[in-house]
């Protein structure tokens, strides 16, 4: 994971703005948290050669080609954009250059094209690829942003490509994170056992991270990304794992047979569900793992404690009405509310890192469903309609992104999806279940 940190600082360089020719300019931006916002058309002019080499080998085109196809999925992972064929603008896609003097911003703004990106590319020394991604404002015009980035190995193509998507839609939203951002899952492998995998949310760079024989269960990221607290049940029983990013699982012994849903907090402490005292209850853990105090104490099922970033609200489930609902814990006035009406069994809740949102499954008589809640208002809004099962959603670092777990293909997948339930995309996970999804808010 450090190699990966250490490659991505080496390769992200800025290009001044003297070497691009223009300044930039802020003039779009869209608050992708409010409703009613308008989609920008946009086209992506496939990779342009810059140098005078034409003895460059497969190799080296394959690796543009592959960055060209990883950049134009993450485009289309931004509902706010429509994103235009440029084999279907009038005139042609065609340009003399990748620079704001190079093109004829006439011929797109006739095809009413919000924002246009070009790719250039060149070798330099030692075979590496110099590639230059610029975007520019078609109807100023003028240069919206521009970066490049030196690669020469596959796995630079990724984090090249979702370094300058995560910038893009910083500069465009405001909100960040979705491409700088990692996800841990669970899957089922052939031998039966259900082990840990990361990988970015669109499915790049898996690896996986444990090699147990029984089963994982609801792994929850630290806040800082560093660790994995996760549920393993071996042998009937359940126990606390800790997994490090420097690839040890820590083993954190807590009275009680039944062992789940952790969680962090902001500031690093780890809240867990266990049954020590009959029906499980929720509590917090000290700095050395051992039970501090309950925060949440009842004669029913008390689990799935959620935070948000101020850790001045929790997010869980109980049964203190018979059957499981959401409710809403505020630390600071000491109120607990109920946030869940629509159905008679509503579970797995995250609550968003600003405190603004609750998202959490129902079961309807069709299967179960992702329901968002709007705290200010209690608004709750059902945001996706399977076919199948729609279950455990969890917000991004966005607070716009949401993955859950769905079956609606047949087999149990992650997919990815916005509060608004709008364009769900399955993660590329590979053969297998893949369930359990939780996202970082730290870069892969």
């Amino acid at each position: 994971m450090k190699k990966i940190g250490i490659i991505i600082c080496i390769i992200y360089l800025f290009l001044s703005v003297s070497n691009m020719g223009y300044s930039q300019k802020n003039v779009l931006h869209l608050n992708i948290l409010e409703p009613g916002q308008p989609q920008l058309n946009i086209t992506l002019i496939p990779p342009i050669f810059l140098g005078t080499q034409k003895n460059y080998d497969n190799s080296t085109k394959e690796l543009v080609d592959k960055f060209y196809q990883i950049f134009l999925n993450n485009l289309s992972y931004l509902p706010f954009l429509n994103l235009i064929n440029p084999d279907a603008l009038i005139g042609g896609e065609k340009i003399n250059g990748v620079t704001l003097r190079d093109i004829d911003f006439g011929k797109f703004a006739l095809n009413k094209i919000d924002l246009l990106i070009t790719i250039g590319w060149k070798i330099i020394e030692k075979q590496n690829i110099k590639i230059e991604v610029r975007t520019f404002d078609v109807y100023t015009p003028s240069l919206y942003l521009g970066r490049g980035y030196i690669i020469n190995k596959q796995v630079h193509t990724y984090l090249a490509a979702n370094k300058f998507c995560g910038l893009f839609m910083k500069k465009l939203t405001g909100r960040s994170g979705f491409f700088q951002s990692k996800i841990a899952f669970v899957k089922r492998l052939k031998n039966g056992s259900k082990n840990l995998f990361i990988s970015t949310p669109q499915g790049y760079l898996q690896k996986q991270i444990t090699f147990l024989k029984g089963i994982v269960l609801s792994p929850a990221w630290s806040w800082d990304g560093k660790k994995l607290a996760f549920t393993y049940l071996s042998n009937n029983q359940h126990k606390l794992l800790i997994w490090s990013a420097d690839g040890t699982i820590k083993n954190v012994f807590i009275p009680g047979n039944t062992i789940i849903s952790p969680s962090f907090t902001p500031n690093g402490e780890i809240v867990v569900s266990s049954d020590m005292k009959g029906n499980p209850d929720i509590y917090l853990l000290d700095e050395k793992f051992k039970v501090k105090k309950a925060l949440v104490s009842s004669w029913a099922i008390d689990i799935s404690p959620s935070f948000d970033k101020k850790g001045d609200k929790m997010a869980y489930v109980s049964s203190i009405y018979g059957n499981p609902n959401i409710f809403l814990y505020d630390f600071k006035n000491k109120k607990t509310i109920r946030v869940s009406y629509l159905g008679k069994y509503n579970t797995n809740p995250c609550i968003s890192s600003n405190g603004k949102y609750i998202v959490y499954s129902t079961l309807t008589d069709k299967g179960h469903r992702i329901v968002l809640t709007d705290l200010k208002t209690l608004e709750e809004k059902i945001i996706t309609n399977g076919p199948g099962n729609d279950e455990h959603p969890v917000f991004g670092p966005d607070d716009y992104f949401i993955a859950f777990t769905s079956n609606r293909s047949g087999t149990y997948k992650i997919y990815i999806t916005t509060k608004d339930g709008t364009h769900p995309r399955v993660v590329n996970t590979g053969e297998g279940e893949a369930t359990s999804v939780a996202w970082s808010k730290t870069p892969f």
